[in-house]
């Protein structure tokens, strides 16, 4: 079977991961008709990245065994690509005051399906430690979620909730706001000004010097007949 070069394998620059990259070239290779490793190791400068090929300290006919190979080219790479999270990375997943509940469950959804291996158990925990909704955590204890999709409902559903009595309440709230700061600006020119009280207690006061003035002038009263 003469050997045709794959044209489905992209280039390794170092960014992706180095073991399954070199596996998939390696079947890749068969698949195009190779028929012994040190062929296909052989080939292997020819499917790397200028900068990826700066590893090459050894001459490739120097490794002759393709675990040889695995082990110098996996342990070259295995600090340069971007590793899969864990639970660790999960529980900095916090929901800050600034952002409403659904922006939580939409940042720690897109961490959680970044990660691989967590239990639905860790992250049913993580997510109730990291949001700030009392109410939310309280509705969890009380649901008990088996798995992180239950958990994700329950919470969606009562983020759907809060929107509604947000958009309901805080709009009547806002409306009786208006009027009242309407009635403070203008509404005190069509109210009758109070009395001061002070000058009603003086009315009061000098009315009862004329009328005990009066008396005097005529006079004590005859005293009632027996």
């Amino acid at each position: 079977m003469a050997f045709g070069p794959p044209t489905t394998i992209q280039k390794y620059t170092g960014e992706m991961n180095s073991e399954i990259w070199l596996e998939d070239y390696r079947l890749a290779m068969w698949a195009g008709g190779a028929d012994n490793d040190l062929f296909i190791i052989r080939q292997l400068p020819l499917y790397l990245d200028s900068l990826a090929q700066l590893w090459l300290r050894h001459p490739a006919n120097s490794i002759k065994w393709w675990s040889d190979l695995r082990d110098v080219f996996v342990g070259n790479f295995q600090g340069t690509y971007k590793r899969s999270g864990n639970a660790w990375d999960l529980r900095a997943c916090k929901q800050k005051a600034s952002k409403s509940l659904r922006d939580y469950i939409r940042h720690f959804s897109q961490q959680r399906n970044e990660l691989h291996g967590v239990a639905d158990a860790e992250v049913i925990s993580t997510f109730s430690s990291g949001t700030s909704d009392k109410a939310l955590v309280h509705k969890i204890g009380c649901k008990n979620p088996r798995s992180a999709k239950e958990l994700l409902d329950i919470a969606t559903r009562h983020a759907s909730g809060d929107d509604a009595v947000g958009a309901i309440f805080t709009g009547s709230t806002d409306k009786g706001k208006a009027k009242r700061d309407e009635e403070a600006a203008g509404g005190s020119s069509s109210r009758p000004a109070k009395k001061n009280k002070k000058d009603v207690k003086g009315k009061r006061k000098g009315g009862g010097e004329l009328v005990a003035a009066a008396e005097k002038k005529q006079g004590p009263k005859a005293p009632a007949p027996p």
